[in-house]
């Protein structure tokens, strides 16, 4: 299969029929001169002297220069539940399964930093930095380190993964009852020359604003726009708190100070209505800035997601603006296109976080040991699936150099990326303590320590740990879990063991353990509270009498969490509200 970049076996793969994408980015140079340039390119030869000659005879390209301008949609095609990526004009993204790459990809056989993709003037390219296992374009190889054209309608492979190139386009949803259109008031495109060019305006702003921009800046320079259209000395942008008297200034511009017309912020309540004041009778009525000097006020109500009250204010001390009607249907639709805008930065912070919380679950998926596993003294099975939200279930299993098994399951207070961090904290702490012979009492106690001096008041952890010897002698210690099973001869019974209160709630605890006897082919079984506590559509627990019941039937480590997943999913119809760790561990008889 001939590789992009490498040299063609023969002349055959000429490729002065091929050049047009590039001849069409300038069309001054001689097509000779682009034709060698675009063969050496994208086939590491130039072209034969028969091509060449052929271009010569017609020197220069007579199509219309095209270059592409319009962001390119990156969208993995086996993973159609993944928010596409955008690659726009001057921008260069990372792929790869590093926590930091812009297109991210969670697949083994994809490279940290697997490949860069780059859209500069000449256009979009990819380029493998690399990667163990290649990138291709449509199918062809890549050569390391060599950029490579690429177009809406290519297939880019990335290891075993597809992503497929297209044009981004913003598609709507319109609904139109014909009933109801000889209701609705239209105005002629044009007949209002200020209201239309003051839109033109704002919307060249609109289109100059940063897509990493944010409420305030996007927010200060329409205002600044509308100042000078509508003539109006003031613009603001005005949150209002629950408590109606209570508001807050999200951006500004104009002149400083003065009140905020509460009258025109509720006259501005209704969605379908522009709050305008300018009569000197309206002023007076005005409680709110009747004595401010204000001469002229509109306000119109902006919607954007959530349940913010959201407005746009204009006023001014003059009598000079030129507020008419249709300047005030200007404001109301800049107000429209200003929920637009910040809609589009909550939906950019909304995939971040959702990104965030997808490389957060890949650490912690990453922290846990292998699913099944032996030594020669004891068996294992550990799953964890995720609940709804980003939560702190860990778990460990580690064989010290006596030859003993230390294991433990625990779970951090709360939920999110704070949770998800604390919980690698513990997780890592614990590997580097189990590498000790210390007690497991010990190891709490400057564990507690540890976590107390580095966390707020109301973050803690839970914890469960056990080091199980080849004998069955097995110490354990509970630091607030509280969810651990001894089941041996087809019966479960509950742990009630030594240990303490939760990791990091209190300081200066010593921790106590526990002894217990494991007999041959005897398990151990600990949970997290996301099995216990999961409820049914109903609002009923799963509980802790029906896990004892199920454990007591199982005869294997396996079984155990095969059967407690697949029961608690019916339970719950597939729809876990927490996360769920089971660890059960066998004694190998």
């Amino acid at each position: 299969m001939r590789e992009i970049g490498a040299r063609a076996p023969s002349a055959s793969l000429c490729s002065c029929r091929d050049f047009v994408g590039l001849a069409n980015t300038n069309a001054t140079e001689p097509r000779s001169a682009l034709a060698q340039r675009y063969s050496q390119q994208r086939y590491g030869h130039t072209l034969c002297q028969m091509c060449a000659a052929r271009c010569r005879r017609n020197p220069h390209v007579n199509e219309t220069p095209r270059r592409q301008s319009t962001a390119l949609r990156l969208a993995i095609v086996d993973a159609p539940d993944q928010a596409p990526v955008l690659l726009a004009p001057g921008e260069r993204l990372i792929v790869g399964r590093g926590n930091d790459c812009g297109l991210w990809i969670n697949h083994v056989s994809v490279s940290r930093n697997h490949a860069v993709l780059a859209f500069d003037a000449n256009g979009a390219t990819v380029e493998d930095l690399g990667s163990r296992h290649g990138t291709r374009v449509n199918g062809v190889p890549a050569r390391a380190k060599q950029p490579v054209p690429v177009r809406a309608g290519d297939v880019l492979q990335f290891g075993p993964t597809s992503v497929r190139v297209g044009h981004h386009v913003e598609r709507i949803a319109t609904q139109l009852d014909p009933n109801e259109a000889d209701d609705v008031h239209t105005i002629v495109f044009g007949a209002r020359g200020g209201a239309e060019h003051a839109m033109r305006v704002l919307i060249d702003v609109v289109r100059t604003i940063p897509l990493d921009g944010d409420e305030e800046s996007a927010g200060q320079m329409i205002l600044e726009r509308l100042i000078a259209a509508t003539r109006l000395e003031r613009g603001l942008l005005v949150r209002v708190l629950d408590a109606n008297t209570d508001a807050e200034i999200v951006a500004s511009a104009g002149t400083r100070g003065g009140p905020v017309s509460r009258t025109v912020l509720a006259a501005a309540e209704d969605l379908s209505r522009v709050a305008h004041l300018s009569q000197e009778l309206d002023i007076r009525g005005a409680e709110s800035i009747a004595g401010s000097g204000v001469r002229e006020a509109v306000c119109a109500r902006i919607v954007a997601d959530g349940a913010e009250r959201l407005y746009l204010y204009l006023d001014s001390r003059q009598a000079t603006s030129s507020v008419d009607a249709g300047m005030a249907e200007f404001v109301g639709a800049a107000a429209r296109i200003i929920g637009l805008v910040f809609e589009s930065f909550q939906r950019r912070r909304l995939e971040e976080l959702r990104q965030d919380v997808a490389r957060a679950r890949l650490v912690q998926e990453r922290l846990m040991p292998l699913g099944v596993g032996e030594n020669s003294a004891v068996r294992w099975c550990l799953k964890s699936v995720p609940g709804a939200m980003l939560a702190g279930d860990f778990a460990g299993m580690l064989t010290r150099s006596d030859g003993a098994v230390f294991a433990w399951v625990g779970d951090v207070a709360g939920k999110g990326p704070a949770a998800a961090m604390l919980m690698a904290t513990a997780q890592a702490w614990l590997h580097g303590a189990g590498t000790h012979l210390d007690p497991l009492g010990a190891i709490a106690t400057r564990l507690n320590e540890f976590i107390f001096e580095r966390s707020d008041v109301s973050e803690f952890v839970t914890l469960f740990m056990a080091v199980i010897h080849a004998d069955g002698k097995t110490e354990v210690c509970d630091a607030g879990h509280g969810i651990a099973f001894c089941v041996a001869d087809g019966a479960a019974h509950r742990l009630d063991v030594e240990g303490g209160p939760p990791l990091g709630a209190v300081s200066g605890i010593e921790y106590s353990t526990s002894m217990i006897e494991l007999s041959p082919a005897a398990r151990l079984v600990m949970v997290t509270d996301g099995v216990h506590e999961q409820r049914s559509i109903q609002g009923e627990q799963f509980s802790l009498e029906r896990m004892r019941s199920l454990l007591s039937s199982n005869k294997t480590c396996e079984s155990d969490v095969e059967h407690l997943v697949r029961d608690l999913a019916t339970f719950a119809n597939a729809r876990f509200d927490d996360d769920v760790t089971i660890l059960s561990i066998q004694r190998i008889a």
